[in-house]
């Protein structure tokens, strides 16, 4: 069924699935109609198609399926939409065009542009923009209408749409299942019913490479860069609804036109996307051309007591041989906990550098390590995507992320700190950009979470034993006295934590339920540790849950923290967003890279918020649509409105997004979540987040569970056997 008319009231929708509930005017009736629909203002003229339903609580209601929008009938309505769409056109020239022209005017403005130019108060400008605006959006509501035919919402088709623009039938009339190489949000199964209604053949080339080159995506997004064949081939035919044959035939002929690759591990075949197993091998064979090196050796005794005493450092015999084997390496990775002195050699090491008037470049994968770095050395750190001028780009888009053009780095000494995080993606690209006869010093805690994109980089550097590395173990006297940090290197040891009830550093507060643990987070950060320890909660405390739902991840807790720490109040502004509220003085978190975001420091211009970024809400202007974020107390961000999907409160965040982060004090709340989310590394990176207080609060058997289960450990690479492979 099918119906047309006005949208008279918006009565709800929610942000995150576009659900909304609106009052549609139909002839000299209203009616309420409920679905999915975006990019709909009040007067819009849409056309749904749908069922009448009625609501045991809401009444009689139209549920819609698809919907389109429909260009104005009436005069009124088309001098409205022209003064609403269409910057510099005002109400008043809109009227002379449609007197002009009549029952024409959409097709003047459509077909011939030109006859517009004796329309007074319309220059070449806005006769171009009116041009532009009534064929783009004829073309999306019509590739909409077409998709509809295929059980595709309107919501799907417009983001086709917005990839492929006008030659989207094109391009699904000729080959359905390409909407998968174009737009990576669709699932399978939609395009799938595209093809089957389009009869298309279940055993056809196209939607079985497509199909398995789907399959091994979807496996790969869990930070493994392969699968094993015979996993590949299970899940392909389940998914195809085929035989594994048909699909080994698949795997073969994308093998040959280099889709995919395999490689043999452990006397197995393992399936590879292009751009994984080329990233890998270009680590590998970078790593093989700088070992090629030959470092003329240098005894450094002099100057490693000449740095000490300049920093006031009583080196221990392990510190000065791995300053010294590092600067007399071409390669090396320097791992180890808390408390070993990675921080205290990356200094010294600098320093050394300076007096030998060597030239370096000190980075890290996220901004928030970055500036931990700079604060712990006195000397600048610069991210990496800032560093090889990584700008605009997808980071979805692997192949064209394996392609991107880095800015080559001229330095003698490459520093890299928090290389537990480096993907390999992201470690293509430095090294790509890194000349072969400069040094590569990496540093990174091998035993905290792996990086979120595939990979398992550092690991599997060290376990190919072909690189230089360092392992710190002894943990140094101010460290060794924190209960922090001597009871994260008993957790990674695979042994549980020990409490002191005084003097410690590590507080556990037992809790018996779900409420009773929330009700302790409550506790301590209202009143109990600014009593204890005088601190300001929004900025010397961070509360870090493994998991964004449940009760106690960062959704639920985010929203009761900012009810309690950032109340609302008649001074300060606010804006709802979905089901979410910011206001001013709120605590906020970037949560994709964003490469655009401009601001200004000391007169000088950068570019780019990162995903992780922490920040609080300055300003809130409603009237010009600005939301203003203060990032790392010098960095003040403009946003637009719309741009605010981009944030989330950052009261609570996911262990995950605390990487590369350290912060005064630390709450882990622990009673329930995911069985596979709770690990042991999990575990050992919220530990080593905390520098002077971590309190956890929950369920010991969780804690006891974390320890003892090492799952995220095990993901699947080649690299190291390609390192291997490489260097002879």
């Amino acid at each position: 069924m099918k119906i047309e008319g006005k949208v008279a009231t918006i009565i709800f929708r929610n942000e995150k699935n576009n659900w909304t509930v609106m009052l549609l005017k139909v002839g000299k009736d209203y009616i309420t109609a409920v679905g999915e629909i975006e990019d709909i203002q009040v007067d819009d003229e849409i056309e749904l198609e749908g069922i009448e339903d009625v609501h045991k609580v809401y009444g009689s209601q139209f549920k819609f399926s698809t919907y389109k929008k429909v260009l104005p009938k009436t005069d009124s309505a088309l001098i409205q939409y022209i003064a609403d769409n269409i910057p510099g056109v005002g109400k008043k020239t809109a009227r002379n065009i449609i007197e002009e022209f009549g029952e024409e005017t959409v097709n003047v403005i459509r077909f011939s542009p030109d006859k517009l130019s004796s329309i007074k108060g319309l220059n070449d400008e806005k006769i171009d923009y009116l041009y532009t605006f009534f064929n783009d959006e004829w073309e999306k509501w019509n590739i909409v209408e077409y998709l509809s035919k295929f059980s595709i919402s309107a919501i799907i088709a417009n983001k086709i749409y917005q990839v492929l623009g006008k030659d989207t039938i094109s391009i699904v009339k000729e080959n359905p299942y390409s909407l998968l190489k174009f737009v990576k949000s669709l699932d399978f199964k939609t395009v799938d019913d595209i093809g089957m209604n389009m009869g298309v053949s279940l055993y056809s080339d196209d939607r079985l490479d497509y199909g398995v080159v789907y399959a091994i995506n979807k496996i790969t997004d869990f930070g493994h860069t392969c699968v094993e064949k015979e996993n590949l081939l299970n899940y392909s035919a389940s998914l195809l609804r085929v035989g594994t044959n048909d699909i080994l035939n698949t795997v073969n002929r994308l093998v040959l036109n280099e889709t995919l690759y395999i490689q043999e591990i452990d006397d197995k075949d393992f399936v590879f996307r292009r751009s994984y197993y080329l990233a890998e091998e270009n680590i590998a064979k970078s790593i093989a051309l700088h070992l090629k090196q030959k470092i003329k050796y240098k005894k450094l005794d002099k100057q490693i007591e000449i740095v000490s005493k300049k920093n006031n450092i009583e080196l221990s015999d392990e510190q000065k041989t791995v300053i010294s084997n590092a600067l007399n390496s071409p390669i090396t990775v320097i791992t180890g906990g808390p408390g070993t002195g990675k921080t205290t050699i990356i200094k010294c090491i600098i320093d050394i550098l300076e007096n030998m008037e060597k030239e370096y470049v000190l980075c890290a994968p996220t901004g928030r390590a970055a500036k931990r770095i700079t604060e712990t050395t006195g000397k600048e750190a610069k991210t990496l995507h800032r560093l090889l001028e990584i700008i605009k780009i997808d980071d979805k888009d692997i192949d064209m992320f394996l392609e991107y053009e880095v800015k080559p780095i001229d330095k003698d000494v490459i520093i890299v700190d928090e290389a537990s995080m480096i993907d390999c993606m992201m470690m293509n690209n430095l090294l790509k950009a890194i000349k072969p006869s400069s040094q590569i010093i990496i540093v990174g805690d091998v035993n905290q979470l792996p990086s979120v994109g595939p990979g398992s980089v550092l690991k599997d550097i060290i376990n190919s034993s072909k690189v230089e590395v360092e392992y710190l173990k002894h943990i140094y006297r101010q460290s060794a006295e924190s209960d922090i940090v001597v009871n994260a290197h008993k957790v990674n040891d695979g042994e549980y934590p020990e409490f002191k009830n005084k003097n410690t550093d590590l507080f556990f507060i037992q809790t018996n339920s779900v409420e009773n643990t929330i009700s302790e987070v409550l506790s301590l950060v209202s009143h109990r540790l600014k009593s204890f320890a005088n601190i300001d909660v929004l900025k010397d405390l961070q509360i870090l849950t493994p998991t964004k739902k449940t009760e106690l991840g960062t959704v639920q807790l985010n929203a009761t923290l900012q009810g309690m720490l950032n109340p609302e109040n008649k001074k300060r502004c606010q804006i709802e967003v979905g089901d979410r509220v910011f206001r001013e003085g709120d605590k906020v978190m970037q949560i994709v890279n964003n490469y655009d975001k401009k601001f200004c420091i000391d007169g000088n211009h950068f570019e780019g918020i990162y995903n992780g970024d922490i920040g609080y809400i300055q300003n809130i202007d409603k009237q010009e649509e600005k939301l203003y974020i203060l990032f790392d107390e010098d960095k003040l961000v403009e946003y637009d409105f719309e741009e605010l999907e981009e944030l989330e409160h950052a009261y609570a965040i996911t262990i995950h997004k605390s990487q590369g982060s350290e912060f005064d004090y630390v709450i882990l709340p622990l009673y329930t979540g995911y069985a596979k989310l709770l690990t042991r590394n999990l575990l050992y990176t919220a530990m080593t987040r905390a520098k002077k207080m971590l309190i956890i609060v929950g369920n010991r058997n969780v804690l006891n569970y974390m320890v003892d289960n090492i799952e995220s450990k095990n993901r699947r690479t080649g690299l190291k056997e390609k390192i291997i492979n490489e260097v002879k």
